[in-house]
């Protein structure tokens, strides 16, 4: 059973300039990217959720945050839902996305709430570490329900015609807009339509799993739930990026050590290349020396999977890579590249050949995306993804509502 229920908010003041307060979520934003949101206003909320110490100073953060609510930065609002809806630009068209603000009760993983990609204990201790300090959440994670009658988008047309608490554009030029549910019927029915529902978690794995480990600590009733974005399924606004992974010229790898686990094929041009997840033909690209490879798995890899692993797992783009080529070939893990700076990722292929033709980095895997019908299934099946297989867009800004637990 989901309880997905209605809340007393935290905001900004809006006399301030929320269009300088907003940032991505924590984990979205690059190393060099932190000193221009932090530098965008001394309140941006990028202070809260990342602070501006290395290492992280929790006990400064925690100082900040209650600084900001004594001096009126940060306000309460009364209890309710929050409608929030995206506009961004999507090829030649403008794409909306839907969602809804309220806190998700926290249960054991698996049958009602849905994880799809592993995590590792580094991200968990951060944000857990956070939690104690703060007490709060700075920042929703976001999760998938399925509405195939659209009983809730249907409400969502209606409340927008209203004039929206919040309007405000981004950084990226999205458009933002909150509208407050404080009418009981409609809460009523918003939380008992989602009482039978499952919750796929799209973005927020480590905050949750910190957050369920905070509860199980302190057994304390007020910390049991967690700010939560929902958006249905069936929402064509929300899109699944592939996630490419740019290596480090200090990675060798042989295009003949490839041939053990892949058929390697002269790929397409970068531009023409198809980047949707087939499971009838799996395949990722290999972008070296100025020319793109097509590594298709052979018989070899296909023979080698694992049994814990359905054969849908073993050919997913991710696990391709993951157990095809770091483990299979290199005897490394994604993981051991990242901590030593070996490794860098990107949902962009212009990014992709600008580090390519840098002094840095010496290749690429090129990965399809993996259809969000196909990564709902396998939570279903209960089988998590490698880390980094999915990367949902757009994300929700960081700043427009915050969570404090004893409130």
């Amino acid at each position: 059973m989901i309880k997905f229920l209605p809340f007393r908010a935290l905001r900004y003041n809006l006399n301030l300039p929320l269009e300088k307060l907003i940032a991505p979520p924590y984990d979205v934003i690059q190393k060099e990217e932190r000193d221009y949101f932090l530098s965008m206003h001394p309140y941006n909320i990028t202070y809260l959720t990342l602070g501006d110490k290395h290492p992280t100073d929790y006990i400064e953060i925690s100082k900040v945050f209650k600084e900001w609510i004594n001096q009126g930065i940060l306000v309460f609002e009364e209890k309710g839902y929050f409608l929030y809806k995206q506009e961004y630009q999507w090829g030649d068209k403008i794409d909306k996305m839907y969602g809804l603000l309220g806190i998700l009760e926290l249960q054991p993983l698996g049958e009602n709430i849905l994880p799809h990609e592993r995590t590792f204990s580094g991200p968990k201790k951060d944000r857990l570490e956070l939690l104690k300090e703060l007490r709060a959440n700075l920042e929703p994670i976001w999760g998938i329900y399925e509405d195939k009658e659209g009983k809730l988008s249907s409400l969502w047309k209606k409340i927008e015609k209203e004039k929206p608490l919040i309007k405000v554009t981004s950084w990226d030029y999205r458009g933002h807009y909150l509208w407050k549910i404080n009418d009981e019927s409609l809460i009523n029915l918003i939380e008992e339509y989602l009482i039978g529902k499952k919750i796929l978690i799209a973005d927020g794995h480590h905050r949750y799993e910190a957050s369920w480990l905070y509860y199980s600590e302190t057994k304390d009733e007020k910390a049991k739930y967690i700010l939560m974005l929902i958006t249905d399924l069936y929402d064509p606004g929300v899109k699944l990026l592939p996630t490419h992974r740019i290596v480090s010229k200090e990675v060798q790898l042989n295009i003949e050590d490839l041939r053990n686990n892949f058929d390697v094929y002269l790929g397409e041009n970068i531009d023409d290349l198809d980047l949707v997840f087939n499971p009838n033909k799996p395949f990722i690209y290999l972008l070296k020396d100025n020319r793109i490879l097509k590594l298709v798995p052979n018989t070899s890899y296909i023979n080698s999977r694992n049994n814990d692993a359905s054969d849908l797992w073993w050919i997913l783009p991710t696990t391709l890579l993951q157990e095809g080529v770091w483990e299979g070939i290199l005897n490394t893990t994604e993981s051991d590249l990242q901590e030593k700076g070996l490794i860098r990722f990107s949902h962009d292929l212009k990014e992709l050949r600008k580090n390519i033709n840098s002094n840095e980095f010496g290749y690429a895997f090129i990965l399809p995306s993996i259809p969000i019908e196909i990564v709902y299934a396998l939570a279903i099946n209960r089988e998590r993804l490698p880390q980094k297989s999915t990367y949902f867009y757009p994300k929700p800004a960081s700043g427009f509502v915050l969570w404090k637990m004893d409130e």
